[in-house]
């Protein structure tokens, strides 16, 4: 049955992205916008999404997230690439980090053949994101946007315990330390940034739709799962979604894909938009041969080590979060990776597990999401391209080595004993290729770039090529991953669009 109210947009997803654009689009009371969540939309918002100070409850133990199996080449074993199925998707279940691009990062996509997307092209959009609590007055930073943004601790206060040898230990290998990590492009150690405010967290089901619920030109209709688009020629006509147990269709004058990194690609493919071949197999009619939806798809590896903690657990030892940025290669533009200490294990009769991340934020290799079927509850498949390609590796045991040697030292030794996984006669290559999991930042399998480009899928301005009224703006389109975590990056590309259909 169809929807019987006509739209001029169509958001299809409210994640981190679609919240964004909804409520952007929305500002504008001529334009009629409706938004379509396959997740719930529960309000109150439940304490476990809501609560800033537990970040790893909502993935450990609601059901708002979903959870994609995927295998490991080196041997097939199985890790679980995450995303948010619930109103404000990714940014309702991650750890709250406010990391931006880097300036090499959005350069280097206006430098791949999308103009107007430089960092000096995209730096408005990140400061009308965020009010910075901290550094608001600096000229790249903003003072009243809808994202509030906290360092959880200040480097200018007195360092002690385990913080402040971690500090130490860094400046004796020389590392500068940089109290603002969101600068153009950050070095050295410094303290994370987080949208968390009053203890809520600011996703941008918080920070962005909230004040524009009451819109009368706003509709959002949750549980509504998005089957397909109905193309003809050059436009789509119609959106079918399932709502209610009954199929249902909607209009608009414009189609806003923001169903992130799998289901973007997921929604074009069913809807006859992708490689032809891999259609056809499916039983799907080709519309718009574009080989790259679902290819070049990037994440970010993580791999754990852990040694043994040499005193009794104590829940002081929980570092304040910061971010350490290493450079495998001091050759290369940016750091390639985060390092983060995570908080002690504590295991009845045995001295704490002290575990320390590699998170590899560069991918060379380059993965694809397939679809296993035209039904779409079911999940794609994920082909990750992980710690495959040999510089990948090469870095990451590199980067094992250097986490190693920075424990093992006078300056940590009240806290760091002998590394226990992987020991240090194991082939740290085979280890992390085994063990790796994602540091959940999927991009790139809907990707930007210009006509001429094969693995393109959408223009400078976001069109879908061979599309006149069809949009994507999440993760998706991103070109190459970014040397952040990704979801600032996000809600920059939905605050883009808004400006290019503003």
């Amino acid at each position: 049955m169809p929807d019987n109210r006509a739209y001029d947009i169509i958001v299809i997803g409210g994640g981190s992205a679609g919240c964004v654009a909804a409520s952007r689009l929305s500002e504008d009371p001529n334009r009629r916008v409706l938004l379509l969540e396959a997740g719930p939309d529960p309000q109150p918002i439940p304490r476990i999404i809501a609560d800033g100070n537990q970040g790893s409850r909502v993935v450990l133990e609601s059901d708002y997230v979903v959870m994609y199996p995927t295998k490991r080449a080196f041997d097939d074993s199985t890790y679980y690439p995450l995303t948010g199925r619930v109103m404000g998707g990714g940014s309702s279940v991650n750890m709250m980090a406010v990391v931006r691009p880097t300036q090499y990062d959005l350069d280097t996509w206006g430098a791949l053949g999308n103009p107007g997307w430089s960092y000096e092209d995209c730096l408005p959009a990140l400061i009308r994101i965020e009010t910075d609590q901290d550094f608001g007055t600096a000229h790249h930073h903003g003072s009243d946007g809808p994202l509030h943004v906290k360092r959880n601790f200040s480097l200018d206060t007195p360092r002690t315990g385990m913080l402040g040898a971690v500090i130490d230990r860094a400046v004796e290998l020389g590392f500068p330390l940089t109290p603002d990590m969101n600068v153009p492009n950050p070095e050295g150690l410094g303290p994370g940034a987080t949208n968390v405010r009053d203890g809520i967290r600011q996703s941008t089901a918080v920070a962005y739709l909230a004040s524009a619920r009451k819109r009368d030109n706003l509709t959002i209709i949750a549980d509504a799962l998005v089957h397909s688009l109905k193309i003809v020629g050059r436009r789509v006509e119609e959106v079918t979604f399932e709502h209610g147990g009954q199929l249902k269709t909607a209009a608009a004058d414009q189609v806003i894909l923001t169903a992130g990194v799998y289901h973007s690609p997921q929604i074009l493919q069913l809807s006859g938009v992708g490689p032809a071949e891999a259609l056809e197999r499916l039983g799907v009619e080709p519309v718009i041969d574009l080989p790259g939806v679902g290819g070049n798809y990037q994440d970010h590896a993580a791999v754990l080590m852990t040694f043994q903690g040499v005193v009794d657990f104590n829940p002081d030892w929980v570092v304040s979060g910061f971010r350490l940025l290493y450079k495998s290669d001091p050759a290369l533009p940016n750091a390639d990776f985060h390092i983060h200490i995570r908080a002690p294990i504590n295991v009845d009769g045995l001295k704490p597990l002290m575990p320390i991340t590699a998170n590899l934020i560069e991918n060379r290799g380059r993965g694809r999401v397939t679809l296993v079927s035209t039904n779409p509850r079911d999940l794609p498949i994920i082909e990750d391209a992980m710690l495959k390609h040999p510089g990948d590796i090469a870095a990451m045991t590199a980067t094992m080595q250097f986490i190693y040697d920075f424990v093992q030292t006078n300056t940590l030794k009240e806290y760091y004993g002998p590394l226990i996984q992987p020991g240090p006669e194991d082939n740290w290559e085979d280890f992390a290729r085994s063990t790796y999991n994602s540091y959940h930042h999927g991009v790139g399998t809907c990707m930007m770039g210009p006509v001429s480009d094969h693995m393109a899928v959408v223009d400078a301005g976001l069109r879908v090529h061979g599309l006149d009224n069809l949009y994507v703006a999440d993760a998706s389109i991103m070109p190459t991953i970014t040397h952040a975590n990704t979801n600032v990056a996000t809600i920059m590309i939905a605050e883009r669009l808004a400006e290019f259909l503003l």
